[in-house]
Formats: C-alpha cells, sequence, structure tokens
C-alpha cells in the first residue's frame, strides 16, 4: 500500500509539474509577438516608366539594388517547388517548427563539435530577418521558434511562402526571386528553366560566397550540390540529374540601362527637395519616342558646328497643355567628360530670353502695345539708371522703333524702357509668377535682369515659354511625373489676348529679320513663334520657341563659363531648336500656331502708321499697315504731327521728339528723319551727317545748297554757318555756296536754335 501511494504521490508532482510546465510554456508563446514589420507588405524597387510604360530605369534603395515583390501565382511552376525542397522539404507538414530537422541539425553539431546548421524553417527565417537577425542564444531560438508556430496560424502556407520568396537575399543586393531572376538570367522568376531555378534556390544560403558575379565557380558548386540533394529527395531521376548536371546555367548581369539619364537626375533631385521617394511603379511624362531622336540631333548639331568653343547643348521639350516634359537632354555625351552636368536644370544667363515675358506683362496692363514707339538710343535710360548702360550688342541703334519690331529685333534698350514702363521691381515679380525663379532677389540684379544678369535654368524658362503658348495660363513648374505629380496651382500672368500679341510678334519672320536676316534657322515656313537670348560675353546660347503642341528649349554653351568666340545664339543654339521643330512638325504631325484672330477672337485689328504706331495720313511716306491691339487700345491720335513735306518734292519727312537729335545727325538715320528743337524749330536741310560733293565741271552759282527749317514760320529764322550770318535771298530763300569742308550750320529763332553738321568733299 506503501508502495501504491507513493507512486500516485510521485505521479501527481509528475502531472503537476508537467501542468506546471505546459502552463509557463504557454504563457512564454503568449508573450512572444510576431514582428510588426512583417504586417508590412515588402516594397518594391521604383521601376520608373516613360509615358508609353517603356522602363527608363531602377531605382535602388537603401536596402535593395532591386526588388520586385509578385503573388506566389506569378512566381512560376519551377522556383517555389525547388526553394521549399532545397529549404524547408517538411514546409507543408509542419506547424512553423520541424523538430525531426532540428533534431538532426543538433545530431550534426554535436558530432562536429561546432554549428554546421540550424534546422531553421522557413517561417523561422521569416521571423529572423523582420526581427533583425539577433544573436543566435537558446533564449532568442525558442523566442524565433515560438513566434514561427503563431505566424503559422495567422498566414496561409501560399502566403508564407510568397514573402519568403520576394524578401529573400540571392546576393549583390537583389531581393526577391523576381529581382533575382531578371538580373541573372534577364528574364522574370515565372519564365526561367528548371535548371536556372535550381540554380537561384541555392544562393540564399551564402549569397556572399556563391556570388554569380564575383565567384561564378563558387555557384556552380552549389548548383551542382543542389541537384544532388534534390535526387536524394526524389524530385530528379537519373536522366535529369546527368542532363542538368552537364548543362548548368549560364547566368549573365542583366541590370536594367538608364536611358534618358539626366531626366532621372532631375526626376530624383526633385523628389529629394520634395521629401518624396519614388516608389513600385512610376509613370514619368517622358515620351522615349522623341526623347531619342532629341539626343541623336544634339550630338548630330554639336559636330556640325564642329568648333572648339562651343562643346556642350541641353535641350527640353514641353507639351504645352499640360505641362509635362516630354524630352530633356542635359549634355552631349553623360558619360564623356563633364558629361553629367545637367544643362537643362543648370542655371546660366538667359540673354535677351527674358524680354516676351516683360512685353506680355506690359500689354497685358496697358502700358504699351504693340504699336508704341520706343526709343532705341544709346542714351534713352542714362537718365532712369544712372548706374545702368545698356547697348545693343552689334553697337547700333534704330531710333525710333515700334514695340513689335524692338521685341522681333531683340533690341536692349527698348526692353529696358518697356521695363522702366511696367517698373523694374514688379517685371522681376512678374517673371517670378511665369515659374522663372532666379537665386538671388532683385536688389541683388537691378534693371539688368531683363538683360540677362539673373541666371535661371533652361527647364523653368522652357516651361514659361509653354505658359505664354497656353494665353498667359503658368504652372510653378515643369511637370515631370504623371498628374499626380505636386506642379503647384496654376496662374493666369497675362491675359490671353496679351499672349497671343506677344505670340503673333515671334511668329513674325519680318519683324526679327533686321537682326537676323532673311535666312536663319528661325525662319520656319508655318507659325512658330522663336525668341533668342545670348549672354553678355557669348558665353550662352539660347532659342526657345513653340509649335501649336510642343514648346522647345536650346541652350549651347561651355560647362566651364569659356565664351564662344562672338558665336550668336542663332548659330549656336538656333539650328538645333530648328531641327527639333522640324521633328515636331514632320515626324509628330504638330500642328502650327493658329493665326492670332482664332487664338484671341476679342482683340482687334487697326491700321496704323508703320512709322509712328498712329493713326496713318495722306502724308505718310509709308503704306498703313495692320496691328493688333487689346479692346479699346489702338491709338486715336494720327501721325499728321510727325511729318513734313520736303520742299524738293521727296515723300514727307519724319519729325521726331527732341530726344532724337543726336541720332538724327549720325549715319544711323537712314530714314532722312528730323529731330525737332525744344521749341518745335528743326533744321530740313542740310540733313546732319550730309555729305556733298563739288562738281568741278559746274559753276559755283550752280551748286548752292539751300537751307531750310521746319518751323511755323520759316521767315522768322536766321541761319549761320562757320560763324558768318547767310542772310536770306529777294524771295526769301537762304542759300549757300557749295565749299569743300566739314562745316556746321546754325538756325535761330529768338532764343532757340538747332544745329547740323554736314560735310563738303
Amino acid at each position: 500500500m506503501r508502495t501504491i501511494a507513493q507512486r500516485l504521490r510521485r505521479f501527481r508532482l509528475l502531472l503537476g509539474l508537467l501542468a506546471l510546465g505546459l502552463g509557463a510554456l504557454a504563457v512564454f508563446v503568449w508573450r512572444v509577438e510576431v514582428p510588426s514589420s512583417l504586417e508590412v507588405e515588402p516594397l518594391a524597387t521604383a521601376t520608373v516608366r516613360d509615358v508609353r510604360g517603356e522602363v527608363l530605369a531602377e531605382i535602388a534603395s537603401a536596402t535593395a539594388r532591386s526588388q520586385h515583390p509578385r503573388p506566389l501565382g506569378q512566381l512560376g511552376e519551377h522556383l517555389p517547388r525547388v526553394t521549399v525542397a532545397l529549404e524547408d522539404h517538411r514546409f507543408a507538414s509542419h506547424g512553423g517548427v520541424d523538430l525531426t530537422a532540428v533534431a538532426a541539425a543538433a545530431w550534426r553539431n554535436l558530432r562536429a563539435l561546432r554549428k554546421l546548421s540550424g534546422g531553421s524553417t522557413i517561417t523561422q527565417q521569416l521571423i529572423k530577418k523582420a526581427s533583425g537577425r539577433p544573436p543566435r542564444t537558446l533564449g532568442n531560438k525558442l523566442r524565433e521558434a515560438a513566434a514561427a508556430w503563431k505566424l503559422e496560424r495567422r498566414w496561409g502556407k501560399d502566403r508564407l511562402l510568397a514573402r519568403y520568396l520576394n524578401t529573400i537575399d540571392y546576393g549583390n543586393r537583389l531581393l526577391g526571386a523576381e529581382a533575382a531572376a531578371r538580373a541573372y538570367f534577364g528574364r522574370g522568376a515565372a519564365e526561367i528553366t528548371l535548371a536556372e531555378a535550381i540554380y537561384l534556390a541555392g544562393l540564399p544560403q551564402a549569397p556572399g560566397r556563391f556570388n554569380p558575379w564575383r565567384r561564378p565557380a563558387a555557384a556552380e558548386y552549389k548548383y551542382q550540390r543542389s541537384l544532388r540533394r534534390l535526387a536524394q529527395l526524389g524530385l530528379l531521376d537519373a536522366e535529369q540529374l546527368r542532363s542538368l548536371s552537364e548543362h548548368p546555367p549560364k547566368p549573365g548581369r542583366f541590370l536594367p540601362t538608364r536611358r534618358a539619364p539626366h531626366f532621372l537626375d532631375a526626376l530624383l533631385a526633385r523628389a529629394k527637395a520634395d521629401g518624396t521617394s519614388l516608389r513600385g511603379e512610376v509613370r514619368t511624362t517622358l515620351d522615349l519616342e522623341l526623347q531619342q531622336p532629341a539626343e541623336v540631333l544634339l550630338r548630330r548639331h554639336l559636330d556640325t558646328l564642329g568648333r572648339h568653343d562651343t562643346t556642350q547643348a541641353a535641350l527640353v521639350i514641353i507639351d504645352n497643355e499640360t505641362g509635362a516634359v516630354r524630352a530633356l537632354v542635359g549634355s552631349r555625351d553623360y558619360g564623356g567628360p563633364e558629361g553629367q552636368n545637367n544643362g537643362a536644370t543648370r542655371r546660366r544667363s538667359a540673354g535677351s530670353a527674358l524680354k516676351p515675358f516683360i512685353y506680355a506683362s506690359a500689354i497685358a496692363r496697358g502700358t504699351i502695345t504693340a504699336a508704341t514707339l520706343l526709343p532705341d538710343l544709346p542714351t534713352a535710360v542714362r537718365d532712369i539708371y544712372t548706374d545702368y548702360d545698356p547697348q545693343n550688342y552689334s553697337g547700333r541703334y534704330l531710333g525710333p522703333v515700334r514695340a513689335r519690331y524692338a521685341l522681333g529685333n531683340s533690341l536692349n534698350v527698348p526692353a529696358v524702357v518697356v521695363l522702366e514702363r511696367l517698373g523694374a521691381r514688379q517685371g522681376f515679380h512678374e517673371l517670378q509668377r511665369w515659374g522663372v525663379r532666379a537665386e538671388k532677389a532683385f536688389d541683388d540684379y537691378g534693371a539688368g535682369f531683363v538683360l540677362g544678369n539673373a541666371e535661371v535654368s533652361l527647364l523653368d524658362l522652357t516651361a514659361a515659354f509653354a505658359g505664354l503658348a497656353r494665353g498667359g495660363l503658368a504652372f510653378e513648374r515643369a511637370r515631370l511625373l504623371g498628374r499626380e505629380d505636386r506642379v503647384g496651382p496654376t496662374e493666369q500672368v497675362a491675359s490671353p489676348e496679351a499672349c497671343a500679341i506677344v505670340t503673333d510678334i515671334l511668329c513674325d519672320a519680318q519683324a526679327r529679320r533686321q537682326t537676323f536676316g532673311a535666312n536663319s534657322p528661325l525662319e520656319v515656313p508655318v507659325r512658330v513663334a522663336v525668341k533668342t537670348g545670348t549672354s553678355s560675353g557669348f558665353r550662352d546660347g539660347w532659342c526657345i520657341g513653340y509649335t501649336a503642341r510642343h514648346t522647345v528649349g536650346v541652350w549651347a554653351g561651355n560647362f566651364d563659363g569659356r565664351p564662344m568666340d562672338e558665336l550668336l545664339s542663332v548659330r549656336s543654339a538656333g539650328p538645333l531648336w530648328r531641327y527639333l521643330i522640324d521633328h515636331l512638325l514632320n515626324a509628330r504631325r504638330d500642328a502650327p500656331i493658329p493665326p492670332t484672330e482664332q487664338l484671341a477672337p476679342r482683340l482687334e485689328r487697326v491700321e496704323i502708321c508703320p512709322l509712328t504706331g498712329l493713326r496713318p495720313v495722306a502724308l505718310g511716306p509709308e503704306p498703313p499697315v495692320e496691328e493688333w491691339f487689346l479692346p479699346g487700345s489702338a491709338p486715336s491720335e494720327d501721325a499728321a504731327g510727325w511729318f513734313v513735306p520736303d520742299p524738293q518734292g521727296g515723300p514727307a519727312r519724319l519729325l521726331l521728339p527732341t530726344q532724337y537729335a543726336d541720332w538724327c545727325r549720325s549715319g544711323a538715320n537712314t530714314r532722312g528723319a528730323i529731330a525737332r528743337a525744344p521749341n518745335g524749330l528743326a533744321i530740313a536741310s542740310p540733313l546732319a551727317g550730309a555729305v556733298f560733293v563739288v562738281d568741278p565741271h559746274l559753276s559755283p552759282a550752280q551748286q548752292m545748297l539751300e537751307f531750310r527749317a521746319l518751323t511755323a514760320d520759316p521767315r522768322r529764322v536766321q541761319w549761320e554757318i562757320g560763324g558768318q550770318p547767310v542772310p536770306p535771298d529777294a524771295n526769301g530763300r537762304v542759300l549757300w555756296k557749295l565749299a569743300p569742308g566739314e562745316w556746321e550750320v546754325t538756325a535761330r529763332e529768338g532764343d532757340y536754335r538747332a544745329v547740323a553738321k554736314f560735310v563738303v568733299e
């Protein structure tokens, strides 16, 4: 009896200890948590595509060169089956921990007196990786086993295997089966052969040691071992083993190429500035069907140019309607010297390329019209800007010039005059509203920003011209991604009518011919708007213009800032711009810019005098022309007070304000214009700068020069030449015998005087 009682007590004690142990185990398992990171789906490496879905590049992350998670059904037939066989062949039957594998691993480790294997299941490996691979202690192994047991009850086997295959390391920072299959065999995981699947399945056991690119022999040795293991498991017969062993797969290096690299650089720089990251499938605005010929045309242009002083160029093509960048090239050769400099985003002096925006703002605000007469004189703004003296690059001045021709011929002084009338600070603010951002504030540039001393990027400037093409609706910046791109709000910077007038000027070949000639690259047979810019010292050449659909911007120069040896933009950037425009018109079927009356039906078309911009009069020496005006802005004054009859019966003479006096006396006055004195007194004959030749075969009496003045009463005028008075004859005419020399004639009327210098040879 005592023996039975003792046995019962021992049995109860054992049951109690067992219950206590099971309770402790239950508490332990209950307290172990599955790593929360497993609830987060693995992120795909950003695959950047063009607007049509063509791959541009894969953008590596901090954790992976490439990773493309796929559902288990998209990983093919071979790789999941082979991976399970090699890594965890009882995967389908265990509950997270394979006790048989654990016991076998313990026996192998004991016999070797060192750790050879751990017997971890696929589920345990997921737990280990999600936990940050903690040290291999008994406690950590128990926690890992408990977490694996719990995860098995939350997820199905398919989900576990899919997560494993999508996150396992295959070497070379390739995470997941899809990334490895693409990189090593150039195909997706669903498309690889059985041999390739066996090759891949062995790599994760030691990704560094079995690296196919660095240690191909070791990787093939692992492949042969995997074959033998699969044969042992009965998954390969003898014939398969022999065939697969004799013909091992040959992995390659199939990393995606980076196409449009400057565009990608701009995209990544913007994402960084915005504090965003690119993940998964990234659809951009780029069009490879336009990008690739653009790259070819840029290189061909520089080769054709054949100048050692012009080594680089950049281009941007933008869709007018959406502001989307369709092509972007930042240098001649991304892989060449200086090639990774991005001329499309780098800030450079834009020269005269900013002028259209100032004219558009001035027209929209009623400050000027396209017919406004502007002074193209070296002294026109000296009284306004005492520390700024803009000059025309040619050194020639056209005197009075309508705004249409001032902008078309890219004259500097009239542009500064317009800026002064608009307000220089206001003009700088308007330019920023167009999306053209300078690095510094207005006070660092002053009025000179309109002629290019403020550095801007080709991308910003081309986007601003696209806003001009849209009728004044400006985006904050160009669009690089799909429609979800955060480009900021749009703003109506200038009225559609004002923009239509500026567009009409930029399409007007006649309005630019005095500067650019009749056969320049800017002479497109159809209506295409265009503007050039040349920076100080010929360091940068710009040419930007638009069709109805696209805006094309081109920069040419040198990244180190070397001058282009007086190469104007019409020759440095203009030809490439024209090649691109011709490609758009012909290959892409771009439409020309519609007639102005279609762009802005509210505009008024009015006849004006071409020399004054006022209403025409019969006395005018040139026939009237038509000009576009905002509603109600056409001139009401006629040009009657701007002409005087020629006493000799020739065309009427243009009578200009006093500020043109020096210009009228210069050789630039090819019109025979006359400048008024402050009271209206002016010398009509001789013209300032005139040259007369004495004919030795005629008598002096037959070679007389008549002095004539423009004033209300010519009889009150007194004349002097060389300090000597010249009285009128009996008929009231003032005649002077020609005598060789340089002469100065003076006309006086009361306290007013007018002077003209001329030469007799």
